[in-house]
């Protein structure tokens, strides 16, 4: 149980600054352009760090799984946490890849003259970040259900709240 904990603050510390990275006061295509060529630096070592984790949460659900379970009976983890879990896993594993996809159009928008950018960031990366800000909110639920000592240990994955279409040029 310490290990997890140990790895879900590492998770926890560079999710949280692509987080920041993401939720910075983004105005221009170029404040994009540069926000995730910072996040494309971190995102290998989060990607690594949500492995991790997904490793160790199923090695204490195997080792949690027999015919009886003392930790159960006596008010451990019960079935719904894992499902949960699973469900919270699943869900930072989408917004991880939908954020990939974001890197990818950011840098691939770079290489476009300035007149060319709006409408590509508006076909190719609006969609994405709906999607991502559809996830969190997801996300967000689903961590709600979890019991506190659990809760305080998963990941926090803050909701965007900016408004992505009124990003002008610059």
């Amino acid at each position: 149980m310490q290990h997890r904990y140990r790895t879900s603050l590492q998770l926890k510390t560079v999710g949280e600054q692509i987080s920041e990275i993401k939720d910075a006061n983004l105005i221009t295509m170029n404040d994009y352009i540069s926000a995730y060529a910072q996040i494309e630096r971190l995102h290998n070592d989060y990607e690594q760090r949500v492995q991790r984790y997904v490793d160790l949460v199923a090695h204490q659900r195997d080792a949690h799984r027999g015919l009886i379970n003392a930790e159960r009976l006596h008010g451990g983890y019960h079935p719904e946490t894992w499902q949960n879990l699973a469900q919270i896993i699943d869900l930072v594993r989408q917004i991880n890849e939908v954020t990939k996809r974001e890197v990818a159009v950011a840098r691939s928008m770079a290489s476009l003259p300035e007149k060319e950018r709006d409408q590509f960031w508006h076909e190719q990366f609006l969609p994405l970040a709906t999607k991502e800000r559809a996830l969190r909110e997801q996300l967000a639920i689903v961590g709600q259900r979890m019991p506190p000592d659990v809760r305080s240990q998963i990941v926090r994955v803050a909701v965007h709240h900016e408004n992505l279409s009124s990003v002008g040029t610059g």
